[in-house]
């Protein structure tokens, strides 16, 4: 695969998912048991700070920015210009972008410390500040049709840019996903534990199944298993990950349909993730019957894992929106 692409997969793999533990603090808070310390708040404020970084980059504004430009113009250090071009449109939002950035940057020093990842964002922010400083140029330079005073003059000099800044940003952002990709995988454990204490084994579920759906597509990518090679991969080994995904999705809609859970939880599962978590299942179902039974005409369109690292991404906002809901039926 080209770079671009292996780095669009392994963000997706590291989409982070929010912290259920500060929806507890909320129960707490709001029932008047307990409140945050001080420290608490910090911890929560910097893990919350780094996600919307981490989110922000992988498939987020800052990375729709990054395709919108590279699909128009291309990643050779050369523009290419359409013959046809009239007008680029970069993503709205830049000014908030950088808000996102600059807030990570700042918690960097702060407690609790994430050792290495630490260092990785206060190495990465500048690099992206730049990026956001070069797309807000061309941003303009296009609205205003400066391209056709100067025959692309300076749109060449900003692709250049652009480009350059680019492959700077890009070996930084590995970093930071790799070193972070630890914390956030500590934090889940952490999680699932506290859920699990508490007794909330609908929220324990939810976020085990996205786990699980997680395990499979690390699994894979790891492996590097794509679609042209997906015969490769090991049934049994897969089999274990599938059971485990199945056994704790239906573990989450049995817990979900308990309406003294769902209140004590406050807890309603939106169709959104109710129809991405279906098409999961189906997808690691259709998965395990090519490598069980060796034939893969039903990957009609050579894309099925592609389609199913989209799937997981999808069940990860999907879960993200449905445990800032407190509603029940």
């Amino acid at each position: 695969m080209g770079r671009r692409v292996q780095l669009i997969v392994c963000s997706i793999l590291l989409c982070v998912l929010l912290s259920s533990c500060s929806l507890i603090d909320e129960f707490k808070m709001s029932s008047s048991v307990n409140g945050a310390s001080v420290e608490e708040e910090h911890a929560a404020a910097k893990y919350s700070a780094y996600i919307n970084l981490n989110n922000m980059m992988t498939g987020g504004m800052f990375d729709r920015a990054i395709e919108s430009y590279t699909d128009e113009f291309g990643m050779s250090e050369e523009i290419y210009i359409r013959e046809d071009f009239d007008s680029f449109t970069s993503v709205p939002g830049l000014d908030g972008l950088v808000k996102t950035v600059n807030t990570a940057v700042d918690r960097a020093a702060g407690e609790p410390s994430y050792g290495a990842a630490d260092e990785a964002l206060i190495q990465l922010g500048p690099a992206m500040l730049d990026l956001l400083d070069t797309m807000e140029e061309i941003s303009n330079y296009y609205r205003d049709q400066s391209y056709i005073e100067d025959q692309f003059h300076r749109g060449r000099e900003l692709h250049s840019q652009f480009i350059a800044q680019y492959y700077t940003y890009e070996p930084l952002a590995d970093q930071f996903y790799n070193d972070f990709d630890e914390i956030a995988a500590q934090q889940k454990l952490k999680d699932l534990e506290t859920l699990k204490e508490q007794d909330f084994l609908i929220r324990y579920y939810a976020l085990s199944v996205v786990m699980r759906a997680q395990d499979i597509e690390k699994a894979f990518f790891e492996a590097e298993i794509y679609d042209e090679n997906i015969l490769d991969y090991n049934v049994e080994e897969y089999r274990v990950l599938f059971d485990r995904l199945v056994d704790d999705a239906n573990q989450f809609m049995d817990y979900a349909e308990d309406p003294k859970r769902r209140k004590q939880e406050s807890w309603t599962t939106l169709p959104e993730m109710d129809g991405a978590l279906q098409e999961v299942i189906g997808a690691s179902t259709d998965i395990l019957t090519i490598l069980e039974t060796r034939d893969t005409s039903i990957n009609i369109d050579n894309n099925m894992m592609s389609s199913y690292f989209s799937q997981v991404s999808r069940l990860i906002d999907a879960y993200n929106y449905n445990i800032r809901v407190d509603r029940v039926k």
